[in-house]
């Protein structure tokens, strides 16, 4: 009765909003060509329903991890306070930070959430830096050293929404308009000290709204950021437009160009890597073979070796026969889509080829 129509009902409330520098596009892994379609008016496509209720439920686990925080010894307070985070290129920022806490010793840290999926909470974990929301975070800092000056400490506390574990970023921000990302710990009381150092990180964003706005000013575009098949391209709700001409601009490319040593080099290596990989393909296919084939003889489906457990399983595989399905259907459900491959073979090759 009402599972099947609050996607429906969320993917109704699905305005575009208006484009304006906010420290929550400030990072480098935002798209900036993306930015630009924006702020020239170019209109996205629809989100799904449910990726708007994703989307929506982040406010709701903000709150939720206040509310234990305040269950806590520490202090929360300053939630959604406005700070001024000044004027630069010619690009004036502000936003609201998502609070302060207090802690024991009565020392002031500068606290933002937020919520994502299980996949990138895992790449987070594994060490890769979460670029866009420490760049925000820092900007939220340096708007309030216009406040107070002695807060140089942000947490950045990031929530899996699927599994509610929790994952804490500390970031020194100060002196040079350095992030210093001193450590990250998970809920598990896991800490790895990481003294990462990301230069000029309130200067860049800066810089960034500062192209954006000279490329709507001059009715530009910049290069695209990612490749076509890239994951940030294919859920961009602008991609169709971006990618629109893209055929014609390929063809248009230069050949027969003379490319860098450095390439050749690149090429070489390249190679050595992908016959050391077929070679050890091929030998790891045999001993499987050698392997399955040793147990079937003996009548083993399952047994030791050493300190392995070797064991024979019978999968099916699922496939369709296109033969049986009529061809306006085929048609109607065949998607295509576009990406770029890179073929490399040894001039003599390709020359023997073309004669």
């Amino acid at each position: 009765m009402i599972a099947d129509i609050l996607h429906k009902v969320a993917g109704m409330d699905n305005e575009d909003s208006k484009y304006y520098p906010r420290p929550s596009l400030a990072g480098p892994d935002r798209c900036i060509r993306q930015m630009v379609f924006w702020g020239m008016g170019i209109e996205r496509q629809p989100l799904p329903g449910r990726a708007v209720v994703i989307f929506n439920d982040s406010s709701f686990h903000e709150d939720l991890t206040g509310d234990w925080i305040r269950k806590s010894a520490y202090q929360l307070h300053s939630e959604q306070m406005k700070v001024d985070i000044g004027e630069k290129y010619g690009i004036h920022l502000e936003g609201s930070i998502d609070g302060i806490i207090t802690d024991l010793t009565e020392k002031d840290i500068h606290y933002e959430h937020k919520g994502i999926n299980h996949f990138t909470f895992q790449k987070y974990w594994a060490g890769e830096i979460p670029q866009d929301y420490i760049a925000q975070t820092c900007l939220y800092n340096l708007g309030l050293k216009q406040v107070n000056p002695d807060i140089d400490t942000s947490i950045l506390l990031i929530k899996n929404k699927n599994t509610s574990q929790y994952l804490e970023f500390i970031i020194l921000y100060g002196e040079g308009d350095n992030a210093i990302i001193v450590e990250r710990t998970n809920s598990q009381g896991e800490k790895i000290e990481m003294g990462e150092v990301i230069p000029s990180i309130t200067d860049e964003a800066f810089k960034k709204f500062g192209q954006v706005k000279e490329c709507i000013d001059k009715k530009t575009l910049p290069k695209r950021q990612y490749d076509i098949d890239n994951w940030h391209c294919e859920y961009c709700g602008r991609n169709q437009v971006c990618w629109k001409e893209y055929e014609k601009e390929f063809q248009e490319l230069k050949t027969d160009e003379m490319l860098p040593n450095e390439v050749a080099d690149m090429v070489r290596y390249s190679k050595e890597l992908a016959g050391h990989r077929l070679d050890m393909e091929k030998e790891e296919k045999e001993l499987k073979g050698k392997i399955k084939d040793t147990m079937k003889d003996a009548g083993i489906r399952e047994g030791r070796a050493g300190e392995y457990l070797c064991a024979l399983q019978l999968r099916k595989r699922e496939s369709l026969d296109k033969s049986l399905i009529p061809l306006n259907v085929i048609a109607n459900a065949t998607k295509v889509s576009q990406f770029e491959q890179l073929n490399i073979r040894k001039i003599k090759e390709a020359n023997h080829a073309s004669s």
